[in-house]
């Protein structure tokens, strides 16, 4: 009974809080395997599931004189003293990393939740249409975009790009008057905010000079009518 009870205490499982690490595409990032586990190691697995359900396995044994036994990860994951280093970080590289790591004293069990950003390109110009157009290029997770005055004639449309970042496309219809767009991103320290006029609506403006043209060729002709009958009621003998 004794010895089942050390035996019991020498293999207990010891599991960690899970963590989580945010990373920044195209940036190496690294995920420790929990502290210090005692000596010796037995093995270290990482199992790993990705944000797109994806799954790989990477699997180490220091009686292997410290070498990888076993991959189906991608080349980009390279593994050394515990720790694990993603290269060239991408938002696919997202989801759970769950390191088992194996000693005399038990099973130490340290899951990773990894979130990976990319910061948007942001941009406001005049579209075609002559209306204010923001734009959010390539973010991850999707910008925020909104606008200074608030308006209920606000287009907004969220794309998502085939490196599974977002484009977001705000348009804002104006006459003319100055609008400043403000967008929010988890990689923005501050605020992104720009201001813009849009140029007048020179559709409606040129209508309504017609407008105005047909009106007084209108009047002309009503008047000439007017004085034309008069003259020529004039003219008759009584």
């Amino acid at each position: 009974m004794y010895l089942l009870a050390v035996l019991l205490l020498l293999y207990r499982d010891v599991s960690s809080i899970d963590v989580t690490v945010v990373g920044r595409r195209g940036n190496s990032t690294v995920l420790q395997c929990g502290g210090d586990p005692g000596d010796p190691i037995t093995g270290v697995i990482w199992k790993i599931h990705h944000m797109n359900n994806s799954r790989c396995l990477f699997s180490y044994a220091p009686y292997n004189r410290g070498r990888q036994i076993y991959s189906n990860c991608s080349t980009r994951i390279t593994f050394t003293n515990r720790t694990l280093t993603i290269h060239n970080t991408q938002i696919s590289d997202g989801g759970n990393y769950t390191c088992e790591m194996s000693s005399l004293e038990g099973t130490f069990i340290t899951t990773t939740i990894l979130q990976v950003l990319a910061q948007p390109s942001v941009s406001l110009d005049i579209n075609s249409d002559g209306s204010p157009e923001c734009r959010a290029i390539g973010g991850f997770p999707a910008a925020e975009i909104s606008w200074i005055p608030p308006s209920d004639d606000i287009n907004t449309t969220e794309i998502k790009d085939l490196d599974d970042t977002w484009t977001v496309i705000s348009t804002y219809k104006s006459d003319g008057d100055m609008v400043t767009c403000l967008v929010s991103h988890p990689t923005f320290v501050n605020l992104w905010s720009q201001s813009i006029a849009s140029p007048p609506d020179t559709i409606g403006a040129t209508h309504y000079f017609w407008r105005i043209v047909a009106l007084v060729i209108f009047s002309c002709l009503v008047i000439g009518v007017f004085l034309y009958c008069r003259y020529k009621s004039k003219a008759i003998p009584m």
